[in-house]
């Protein structure tokens, strides 16, 4: 699973940790032969677990910069990698990859389309 992650997503092979521990909640999260009826995460805890938070590895997530870090007519948001859910709160882990750090917010806007980086060449911009 982890390998079809990295090759899937396109994230570099440096991530690996972040992909093995998002597999890991993904699978705690789904029904397996071991426990009938249940998830792993539902026979430990006793509660049935969510998946509203679920995200496509290695898709687009913009960060929102707030308005004292940024001036008027600069962008509202950061384009970052996903890379799963913290596990000491709810928030989510991006990695942007312009300051190189990985960051954990809250709230965010996901985009789930397969691509990151797209470089724009002259003859792909239309000149009216």
């Amino acid at each position: 699973m982890v390998r079809n992650l990295l090759t899937e997503c396109g994230v570099s092979k440096y991530f690996w940790p972040e992909v093995i521990n998002w597999s890991v909640h993904i699978l705690n999260r789904s029904l397996t032969f071991f426990v009938k009826n249940m998830t792993p995460e539902e026979a430990w805890s006793g509660r049935k677990p969510t998946v509203d938070h679920f995200r496509i590895f290695g898709c687009i997530a913009y960060a929102h910069i707030p308005d004292k870090k940024r001036s008027k007519l600069d962008d509202k948001g950061e384009k970052c990698i996903f890379l799963g859910v913290s596990d000491q709160s709810k928030a989510y882990k991006l990695y942007n990859h312009i300051t190189k750090k990985i960051i954990l917010l809250v709230v965010m806007l996901f985009s789930m389309k397969k691509d990151f980086v797209y470089i724009y060449k002259i003859s792909d911009i239309l000149m009216i």
